[in-house]
């Protein structure tokens, strides 16, 4: 079906950013409204590449399972933000990754064709869609970095600030958008380590009582967590955090 979406939601699309409100119809024009329900696999690794897709509102869990069963997360998806751009514009042919729904969601997909397509009509879509795939390589570096060089704790420590600036919580009270277990595949962690990583998280300024998550002194983070990261001066989420908390 096609499909006419609220305003909001159409500006929500980063790869829109700069189109007129008609090329923006014009484009949405080809895309399909699916509802997932909560465990459903959207694909799986292996499965041709036939779509692109925005998600509406939901999550999705990017992950692969290796030859003992061991999952490993790779990306965790939220509304707003998109997926396959990076496979399609590599040309694959087959996912490299499973995607499976954490929550009910609901998604926009396009055909993959029509995310090349658009690029080659469109520059300024065009250099939203590379900018948007430069980030993806500038974050996975990041990630790389700090897997190498911090502990459990600070991993965990900068995931909580993240999750602050990415759905907009307080960071004097807010409860974990999903489960443990999802979070600890995601920073690469057994989920047992994890559980004994966030007792320890208390001397250095975040408190965690079941979900329920406490940044109780930023400046004790900031020195624990943000002065070993290489890239904490030009960090979106570290002088996201730092203004929210100035101003409550």
């Amino acid at each position: 079906m096609s499909v006419m979406l609220p305003s909001d939601n159409i500006h929500s699309f980063p790869l829109f950013l700069g189109l007129t409100e008609f090329e923006k119809n014009e484009l949405i024009q080809c895309a399909h409204i699916r509802q997932i329900a909560r465990n459903e696999m959207l694909f799986t690794q292996g499965d041709p590449v036939s779509y692109f897709y925005f998600i509406i509102n939901g999550t999705i869990q990017l992950f692969r399972t290796n030859i003992d069963g061991h999952e490993k997360t790779i990306a965790i998806i939220k509304s707003g933000q998109t997926m396959c751009e990076d496979e399609i514009m590599d040309s694959c042919q087959n996912h490299r990754v499973n995607a499976q729904v954490v929550e009910d969601s609901a998604i926009m997909e396009f055909p993959a064709l029509w995310l090349k397509n658009t690029a080659k009509k469109h520059s300024t879509f065009a250099l939203n869609l590379l900018s948007l795939i430069a980030n993806h390589a500038h974050m996975a570096e990041v990630e790389a970095e700090h897997q190498a060089t911090m502990s459990a704790a600070q991993l965990v420590a900068c995931f909580m600030q993240r999750l602050c600036i990415l759905y907009g919580f307080n960071p004097e009270g807010f409860d974990l958008p999903y489960s443990k277990t999802l979070i600890a595949s995601r920073l690469g962690m057994e989920l047992e380590t994890f559980s004994r990583t966030l007792n320890k998280l208390k001397e250095h300024g975040i408190s965690i009582n079941g979900n329920r998550v406490t940044i109780t002194d930023l400046k004790r983070i900031e020195k624990y967590v943000c002065n070993f990261c290489s890239i904490s001066e030009e960090c979106e989420t570290h002088h996201s955090i730092n203004k929210k908390t100035a101003t409550q």
